[in-house]
């Protein structure tokens, strides 16, 4: 965890993302700001059928930073995630690896496309 981190525990895994556009169904409101609570569905999982998780995204900027609370984000870029519910940990541990993807969502809806690139606490952050 970084000291200007938004979270007070450290993160699980990163992502390199990108927000849809509103051509591409996307946010009709455009990016979000730091500190916006997005939840995480896997690629090839259906949100009714499979579930949604409670997996949170902290921006950073170029130099790996986290941006200031309530600053807009990029439309693209990285991004620490945190899993919310750490009893539902070790089931993320068998799922994400570098190269794993993702969509960040809203409700059921897919408003932008992430790849994991690093995993950091995911197998170390507390369980319970």
């Amino acid at each position: 965890m970084t000291n200007n981190s938004i979270f007070s525990f450290p993160p699980d895994f990163e992502v390199e993302y990108k927000f849809l556009t509103v051509d591409e169904a996307g946010r009709k409101t455009g990016t979000p700001f730091q500190g916006y609570r997005s939840n995480w569905l896997y690629e090839g999982d259906d949100p009714i059928a499979d579930g949604i998780y409670m997996i949170h995204p902290e921006f950073l900027d170029e130099d790996g930073k986290s941006f200031q609370k309530n600053r807009k984000v990029p439309a693209k870029g990285l991004a620490r995630m945190v899993v919310v519910n750490p009893a539902k940990r070790p089931y993320h541990q068998k799922k994400i690896k570098v190269g794993t993807r993702g969509f960040f969502v809203e409700g059921n809806r897919k408003v932008a496309m992430a790849t994991v690139t690093k995993v950091l606490g995911l197998h170390t952050n507390k369980t319970t």
